[in-house]
């Protein structure tokens, strides 16, 4: 109050700090963030991938190796342990394995057992990778949590009613969307 009452904002979102630029007054968020890189750092997961490193399969799926991994393929049948990072189409971070103490999702490539099962777009997105490897996935919604987002269901599952109520909300009103994806970037940590 006494901030106001000299002329001077005391409003910290308008605090300017030597040395950092004013704070933009949009939502624009920078390519890295876009591509879901920003949460990474400086790892080599947090580099701008060009256009032309993404592949499209019939289905709508869109993939991007990250680094290739030097492991066992993944195939039809594997079982195989991932550590991932699920983001909406906007960059927006929802949910992540490292959120859960880094426990893995664990599924069998190609099963439709929702106990055993990833959504449809991973399970087709990953195959192809190898140990170690790292991929961004973009999954269109009509390919994701198309059953619902409860327990039970093919995964990975976002935790917590936050991260759930978003995929809940892109799966019931943006799932017809033209351009609506759903990120997951996922390393494989095991095929068996």
């Amino acid at each position: 109050m006494m901030g106001s009452l000299l002329g001077v904002s005391t409003n910290p979102v308008n605090a300017l700090v030597e040395g950092n630029t004013p704070p933009s007054k949009t939502k624009a968020l920078g390519e890295e963030y876009r591509q879901g890189t920003a949460a990474l750092g400086d790892s080599v997961e947090a580099e701008v991938l060009p256009r032309e490193a993404y592949k499209k399969l019939d289905s709508g799926v869109i993939y991007a190796d990250i680094s290739k991994g030097n492991g066992e393929t993944v195939k039809e049948g594997s079982k195989v342990n991932l550590q991932w990072v699920l983001r909406r189409s906007n960059g927006y971070f929802v949910d992540s394995s490292a959120v859960s103490d880094s426990v893995p999702f664990i599924f069998t490539v190609g099963c439709k057992d929702n106990g055993d099962a990833a959504i449809e777009g991973l399970d087709e997105g990953i195959r192809g990778m190898k140990t170690g490897g790292t991929r961004r996935i973009l999954i269109p919604p009509r390919l994701a949590w198309i059953g619902g987002i409860v327990d039970g269901k093919p995964g990975p599952l976002p935790a917590g009613f936050g991260p759930r109520q978003q995929m809940r909300r892109v799966m019931e009103t943006r799932i017809d969307v033209p351009g609506e994806y759903i990120f997951l970037e996922v390393k494989v940590t095991k095929v068996r």
